[in-house]
Order: C-alpha cells, then structure tokens, then sequence
C-alpha cells in the first residue's frame, strides 16, 4: 500500500474480471448514440414539422446552448474515465485532474440548464435534475478531499447516474407516444428519472446487507 495526500494507492494486482463492466458501459455508450439517429437527427432534418421552431430556440440560446453542451458531454465522457480501477492505480494525478474537469463541467451545464429553462414549463424538473447532479457531484468532491474513498465513490456512482439522465429520458424517443407526450407529463419523467438515479444506487450498494441474514 502507498500512502498518498488523501488517498491509499493499491497496488496489488486487480483481478481480470472486466467482462461485465466492459458490457454495462457498451450499452450505456449505445444508448448515448441511439440519440443521433433518433433524436437529433430529426431535429436538423424536419423543415415543416414542430422541430422547425425548436431548431430555431435552439439557434437563438446558442451562445448558452453550446457551453451547456459541452459541459455536458464531458461529464459523460469523463464518468467512466473515473471509474476505471487501472487509471486510478496507475495515473492517479490524470484521475485527480480529470475529476477536477468533471466538477466543473456538471456545474457549468446545471447552473446554464437552469436559464436555458425559462418559459419553457419544464422550470421545476430541470430545478431537481440539476439540483440532484450539483449536490451529488460537490459530495463525491467533498468526500475525495477529506479522505473518505468509499463515501467518493458511491457520490460519483450517483453522480454520473444523473449525469446519465441527459440520455435516459431520451432513450425511448423512437417510441411516437413517448417522444410526443405533453409538457407537464415530460417534466414528471424527469423528476422520476432524476430521483430513480439518486436512489437506486444506494439499494446496489445495500445488497449485501437487504439480502443476507445477519448470523
């Protein structure tokens, strides 16, 4: 074992049992891109439909838009950088770095989330779901600087779910009934989404103990 400032390196070897993760981040990567064909694209490519007006709220928040954007995409591509037990062991000044990204980039997309918002009726779930994702991110941040891994872990596992719920409320847009619901049923989905990925985790991380009878 290392001793490092705020962190215990290990450094004995992991075992090779990446097959499952390797999957779950495969089908969280495919659901992310199933959103190019099945939601973007539509957007650019409708010229009669509703999307012609969207497109063009789109164009007028842009300068907001594209910081929104960019904040967003990369908490999606850090997350899983960080999860990574390899990277951490091996380039755990990257893994420190990278996270100092990702805390940035959360608060850059929920703060601008916020205003981008505004008239459109979905004000109170964008105020949960970016509420939810600056508190989880700034308590894995709180965590990691006062040494208490295991707590960091399981507020990035949180997180990154709320991070994730930019694609999980999207994921069945290719469903005509879903992708047309009304406003306030939307901003219900969010809501729910948006708790489920706070919640759920700690029933993951509480398996052992709801399912094993103490002797």
């Amino acid at each position: 074992m290392e001793q490092t400032t705020g962190f215990v390196v290990d450094k004995r070897p992991t075992p090779r049992r990446l097959s499952g993760k390797v999957l779950w981040w495969a089908l969280l990567g495919v659901a992310a891109l199933s959103l190019i064909p099945v939601t973007e694209l539509p957007i650019l490519r409708d010229t009669t439909g509703t999307n012609v007006a969207y497109r063009a709220q789109l164009w007028h928040d842009r300068f907001l838009l594209v910081p929104h954007a960019l904040g967003g995409v990369l908490a999606l591509t850090i997350g899983p950088l960080q999860f990574s037990t390899r990277l951490r062991r091996n380039y755990l000044q990257l893994h420190r770095v990278l996270g100092r990204v990702y805390v940035y980039a959360v608060f850059l997309a929920a703060l601008i989330a916020m205003v981008l918002t505004q008239g459109s009726g979905l004000e109170v779930a964008t105020y949960v779901q970016a509420g939810a994702w600056i508190v989880c991110t700034l308590a894995a941040l709180l965590a990691a600087r006062n040494g208490f891994l295991v707590q960091h872990r399981q507020w990035m596992v949180r997180s990154y779910a709320v991070t994730f719920t930019f694609i999980s409320t999207r994921v069945l847009n290719f469903w005509p009934a879903y992708a047309q619901m009304s406003v306030p049923t939307n901003q219900w989905v969010i809501i729910v989404v948006t708790m489920l990925s706070v919640f759920v985790p700690d029933i993951v991380f509480s398996w052992r103990e709801l399912t094993t009878r103490r002797s």
